[in-house]
């Protein structure tokens, strides 16, 4: 029975040991020096501008280099553990005598020798006190006594010690304390201090009492003699995290010190969103966020997540970039990409009527509805997309096969949980969720120009014209180096956004509320498209965008189309090679030829009804 006893104690006092989980840890004690650089984050932008200079959330370290034979090291034996290098881990002379002075209300040295404050540090930092707790330690002193060696397990200790604010180690105290980075710079008073810290690192500045008394006994026990010339109060680092953002980011990646981010784009990027959110308050818009990328390199150059990082009422610490939302029709660019890699063409006619469609719930039908709630009968296809015609994408969507929609939107840009019947054709109207971050690195996939569909989607995008009838030629979507640009609005207003692309930058800005409220009379122009507008701009003027000629991909021609009958009107158009139109649409002239999809009987009369003929 006593064997079984000692052996379930012995576990007890070894488990921390067993499943310690040393990537976890940001000690110098489980962590290689070289590691640990100047032990803190230090962040810089692309141009080497230094945006974040802090402490790690657990602390703030600082390796230096070993120097057992300093009068700091020798000092701090003297005042922790004067027999250090004699006893065998624990020493029981030395508990006894604390236990004296702690009576006759004297501490200048503790019980614990150092080799047990090292297990403390590493092992037990947030147990609770108690003789049981101690004798956990005290074995485990015995243990690495016995591992490893007294130079080392020194080493160790006053590089791992707390020194109060948050400091761990003493590179990191000589560093913040006193601006030195060397044991040998230290002065006699400075080395109290230090010491004097370690018993005391909670005390808020160095003119309490207790801390001072204790401070006089040390320099006492050491035999100094100097005349104090610090000021008695507490220095502390300044920590500076221009972006927390990107510094949370960072911490999750572990990626290079250097970000790619441009701090004054980010920087701008930060004041559009707040001050248009401030002015849209009233309208209940509270938050947003913008992302930004260089689709050749895949670098971040602007992480925004939130309007403001440090507010409470907005959740500004969530990353939405990286949360699930509606992305409402910034979605229907690949419907109409996955059309056009089938058989459709920029300038075919597609029909947009309002109609009825299986639901794929027993007892309901789905009827698409444009946001306009108008219907415009026959629109060409680029149009349809252009000015994000609801009518006409569903149609679309059934045309192609939703079951095929659904596996190719997988492919392109999320994956969804549930199966197509799940979201039926509002899957093409964005009602499935996506993040952010995710829907740019989609739309980062569409830059292959060379590749004759995504050469035409690119234009069709890109070109003002194809949303005049919703968004005018020159609203805020135009910009002085057109982008192929897609707006989406979800229902209810509860979501506003913007997604761009451009060989040279991707750009998303997505405008909501946390509580999924719905926003009350807000537009794109007022909401994500007035910040994306002046995102991009600046991005123009800091040359991040440069007007391109994108050449021609081969299967594609430059080609007029006729728009009357004598073809006094014609449009220059970029067309897959030999298609030709019969329509003249000026002339509200439409041949079945030029529209992609058969119409039924139902939708010619449809048609009929809007004064729209087909021969």
């Amino acid at each position: 029975m006593f064997f079984f006893f000692v052996a379930v104690f012995l576990l007890y006092c070894f488990y921390p040991v067993l499943t310690y989980d040393t990537s976890k840890s940001q000690h110098v004690s489980s962590v290689p020096p070289e590691s640990l650089a100047a032990g803190r984050i230090l962040l810089t932008d692309r141009n080497g501008e230094v945006i974040t200079d802090r402490a790690y959330p657990n602390g703030y370290y600082k390796f230096i280099e070993a120097n057992l034979e300093s009068e700091f090291v020798e000092a701090l034996v003297e005042i922790e553990d004067k027999n250090y290098y004699s006893h065998w881990g624990v020493n029981i002379p030395a508990k006894i005598r604390a236990v004296r002075d702690n009576f006759s209300g004297k501490r200048v040295s503790g019980g614990s020798t150092i080799t047990e404050q090292y297990v403390k540090n590493k092992y037990f930092k947030t147990q609770k006190r108690s003789y049981l707790q101690k004798m956990r330690e005290a074995v485990l002193a015995v243990y690495f006594n016995a591992k490893m060696s007294k130079d080392h397990l020194l080493n160790i200790y006053y590089h791992d010690a707390y020194f109060g604010n948050n400091l761990y180690g003493v590179g990191a105290a000589l560093e913040v304390y006193f601006e030195k980075d060397d044991l040998d710079e230290l002065t006699q008073e400075e080395t109290v201090i230090l010491l004097s810290l370690l018993n005391n690192p909670s005390i808020k500045n160095l003119e309490e009492r207790y801390f001072k008394e204790y401070f006089e006994q040390v320099k006492k026990r050491l035999g100094y003699n100097f005349e104090s010339t610090y000021r008695w109060k507490l220095w502390r680092k300044e920590n500076r995290d221009k972006f927390p953002f990107v510094t949370q980011k960072y911490l999750k990646s572990l990626s290079d010190t250097q970000m790619t981010i441009d701090a004054e784009l980010q920087e701008f990027s930060r004041e559009v969103l707040q001050d248009t959110l401030d002015e849209l308050k009233g309208k209940n818009v509270t938050n947003g966020a913008v992302f930004a990328m260089i689709p050749s390199t895949g670098e971040i150059l602007i992480y925004q997540w939130s309007k403001d990082f440090h507010a409470e009422d907005i959740e500004g610490q969530v990353d939405i970039i990286g949360a699930q939302r509606q992305p409402g029709s910034t979605v229907k660019p690949f419907l109409y990409l996955m059309a056009l890699e089938a058989w459709a063409h920029p300038d075919d006619l597609v029909l947009d009527i309002e109609s009825e469609y299986n639901s794929f719930q027993e007892g309901k039908v789905y009827i698409s509805e444009n946001y306009s709630l108008k219907e415009y009968g026959l629109v060409r296809f680029k149009k349809a997309l252009g000015n994000s015609f609801n009518n006409a994408t569903v149609r679309l969507a059934r045309e192609l096969g939703l079951e095929e929609v659904y596996e190719y939107y997988e492919t392109y840009w999320f994956n969804l949980p549930f199966g197509a019947e799940h979201y039926g054709y509002s899957l093409v109207l964005g009602n499935a969720e996506t993040t952010l971050e995710d829907l740019v690195m989609s739309y980062t996939r569409l830059l292959n120009l060379q590749d004759p569909d995504k050469f035409l989607l690119y234009d069709i995008l890109s070109d003002p014209d194809n949303r005049d009838i919703s968004f005018g030629v020159n609203s805020l979507l135009s910009t002085s180096i057109p982008q192929a640009v897609k707006t989406g609005t979800t229902s209810d207003f509860r979501d506003n956004l913007v997604v761009s692309y451009h060989p040279d930058l991707v750009l998303g800005v997505w405008v909501w509320n946390n509580d999924n409220s719905s926003m009350q009379w807000v537009t794109g122009i007022t909401g994500a498209w007035y910040i994306w507008h002046q995102i991009i701009e600046k991005a123009i003027l800091m040359w991040y965008i440069r007007d391109r000629k994108i050449k021609i991909p081969e299967g594609i021609e430059q080609t007029s189309y006729c728009l009357d009958i004598d073809c006094l009107r014609k449009e220059i158009i970029y067309s897959k090679t030999g298609k030709n139109y019969d329509s003249r649409i000026a002339d509200k002239i439409y041949t079945e030829s030029d529209i992609f999809e058969e119409l039924s009987a139902y939708e010619r009369d449809r048609l009929d009804d809007l004064g729209i003929s087909v021969k």
